[in-house]
């Protein structure tokens, strides 16, 4: 007569409701996420892209140097900025100065200057080695880091103009040795 009534049931719909509230929420974390990092990338951007206020008589000048001989030469002004630099961001000023004068590099720079320095050209191909040249009528014996930057070891008294043709021919170019003893042996064979 009476009718057990069946229970109804809450393990399937809780379980379905936990599941909804985790993956709802996993879902707005990543998008609050993934808009944190677009309204940061966008902070770079400004930034990077922010104008670098030079003045408008700002000077480009090249840094002194000590020549091979010794002596200091003294810093040289190259003008000043060009007008169309006036809005630019710093990268865009750096970029146009590698462009324009590509053997130099920015050393400093402010809104009143711009502060240049010759760059050391690199021979990867010769690195650690020695290299006898020609320069101003004489041998010069340069070595080689191992970069391939050249740095001057020492000039000879030997006149390039007392050598026969072939080797003022090959020292024009450049002999490059292997190491400093062979450099060394070669100069002694120019000198007799």
């Amino acid at each position: 007569m009476f009718e057990k009534k069946k229970t109804f049931s809450w393990k399937i719909p809780a379980l379905v409701l936990a599941a909804i509230i985790i993956i709802g929420s996993g879902v707005y974390a990543g998008l609050r996420i993934k808009n944190s990092v677009q309204e940061a990338n966008k902070k770079e951007q400004v930034v990077s892209k922010e104008v670098f206020a030079l003045n408008q008589n700002c000077e480009i000048w090249v840094q002194g140097q000590i020549t091979s001989e010794g002596s200091y030469k003294s810093p040289k002004m190259l003008g000043t900025i060009p007008k169309d630099l006036l809005n630019k961001s710093k990268d865009e000023i750096e970029s146009y100065f590698a462009e324009k004068y590509p053997n130099k590099e920015i050393v400093s720079m402010n809104e009143y200057e711009i502060i240049l320095c010759n760059t050391q050209s690199k021979e990867p191909g010769k690195a650690n080695k020695y290299s006898l040249e020609q320069k101003d009528g004489f041998v010069y014996m340069y070595k080689y880091d191992k970069e391939g930057v050249k740095s001057e070891i020492e000039k000879t008294s030997i006149s390039v103009d007392s050598l026969p043709k072939s080797v003022q021919e090959e020292l024009s170019s450049g002999i490059v040795l292997d190491n400093e003893d062979d450099a060394y042996s070669r100069l002694e064979n120019f000198q007799s």
